[in-house]
C-alpha cells in the first residue's frame, strides 16, 4: 500500500506519481529500513535499483516521473547533502 492523496491526484499525474512511490514501498518493505549489522539502510544502496525499475516502467508505456536527474543516473553520482 502506498500512498496517493485523492485531491492531488487526476487521470493525468495519476501513473506519473503513484508508481514512484509503489516502488519506493516495495523497496523497503522487500530490503527492511536496516541492514544485517543493524545500521540504517543508505537510499544511495537502493537508487540504482530504484532507477532501473523507473527505466522499465517508462519501457512499458507507464509515465513514472524520474526518482533523480538523469545526470545522477547514468554516472552514478550526484551533489546532495
Amino acid at each position: 500500500e502506498a500512498l496517493l492523496w485523492s485531491e492531488q491526484a487526476d487521470p493525468t499525474n495519476f501513473e506519473t506519481t503513484l508508481w514512484p512511490r509503489a516502488a519506493v514501498t516495495a523497496e523497503i518493505l522487500w530490503s527492511g529500513n536496516y541492514d544485517s549489522t543493524g545500521a540504517k539502510r543508505d537510499v544511495n544502496e537502493a537508487l540504482p535499483r530504484l532507477t532501473e525499475f523507473r527505466f522499465r516502467l517508462v519501457g512499458r508505456g507507464i509515465r513514472a516521473e524520474p526518482l533523480q536527474p538523469l545526470w545522477c543516473a547514468r554516472t552514478g553520482t550526484c551533489d546532495r547533502p
